[in-house]
């Protein structure tokens, strides 16, 4: 038997869920689906009684006619139950664009990838581009996702997360994005982060305290710090120039990420809850609103 002890009567679509329930018996496994996915639940304590928490995210195509949310639980002696979620899914809009690439981009950044991949030689920057659209766009994704697997069983934020400050809005999470090129659309992508500019010296801060998982290039994302914020949450940010921190390393939040300096012109932050939710990433937006958390987490 599943106690539901709390969860969000609200979720927007691309959004955050959190659901908090107290189980009868000593459980082997649990978490909550999202259709086929399942995100890990925490133990924890609630009034001294054997609790558990997960934090999972909505996909931004999520309706409540094709959206299940359920908690599911195992015990020690195999027995499995789940308990429907009882929430409202809100729709939200995203924006939708076409970029024209021209031949002057292809000419100018594709030889980089294709230094960097020998099975790159010999493509065309049209080509190239595709295998980077895709093919990298996915791996990465995997990385990140077998970076954020492991996750510390408390809480490691503090409050709301911070936005850069100044940072210019360029891109919004979920936006969709046409290629097009001679006049033929030949990629697509979703966005699933937010791209903030800023001056070319403005210093990274951390967005959150949390520990280093990962420092290092990948892929499309180029130089990138994770830091994991505990409990499944994790935020990614891509910066601009080469960085030398320790993974491993507790940050506090608002410290710059200056190990031992790091300066760039650009930000982009993802956040991930459980690797498990495959493509489901989400916004961070409800992260930056100190109402939301507020009226949704502390509450």
């Amino acid at each position: 038997m599943i106690n539901l002890v709390k969860n969000m009567n609200y979720i927007n679509q691309g959004g955050t869920g959190f659901v908090a329930y107290q189980p009868s018996k000593p459980l082997s496994s649990t978490g909550v689906y999202i259709n086929n996915y399942l995100s890990p639940a925490h133990a924890i304590l609630i009034d001294n009684k054997p609790s558990y928490i997960t934090y999972f995210a909505l996909p931004m195509n999520a309706s409540k006619t094709t959206t299940r949310i359920m908690v599911f639980a195992r015990d020690e002696a195999g027995n499995e139950t789940n308990m429907a979620v009882p929430c409202v899914i809100k729709e939200k809009k995203f924006r939708s664009d076409k970029m024209n690439l021209s031949e002057n981009f292809l000419q100018q950044k594709m030889p980089e990838f294709q230094a960097m991949f020998p099975q790159l030689q010999g493509k065309t920057p049209l080509e190239i581009f595709t295998y980077v659209n895709t093919q990298m766009r996915n791996d990465n994704f995997s990385t990140i996702q077998k970076i954020c697997q492991k996750s510390a069983n408390k809480e490691l934020w503090e409050g709301t997360f911070l936005r850069m400050k100044d940072g210019a809005p360029m891109a919004l999470f979920g936006d969709k994005r046409s290629y097009v090129y001679n006049g033929k659309v030949v990629g697509e992508s979703i966005h699933t982060g937010v791209d903030l500019a800023s001056n070319a010296r403005s210093p990274i801060e951390a967005t959150n305290k949390g520990i280093i998982v990962f420092t290092g290039a990948l892929g499309i994302y180029g130089n990138t710090v994770i830091i994991d914020h505990g409990l499944g949450m994790s935020a990614f940010m891509d910066i601009s120039r080469l960085l030398i921190l320790l993974s491993g390393k507790t940050w506090p939040k608002a410290k710059k990420l200056d190990f031992p300096e790091c300066q760039a012109s650009r930000e982009e932050i993802i956040c991930i809850l459980a690797s498990s939710l495959a493509d489901n990433l989400l916004t961070l937006k409800e992260w930056w609103d100190p109402h939301w958390i507020k009226d949704n987490i502390n509450k």
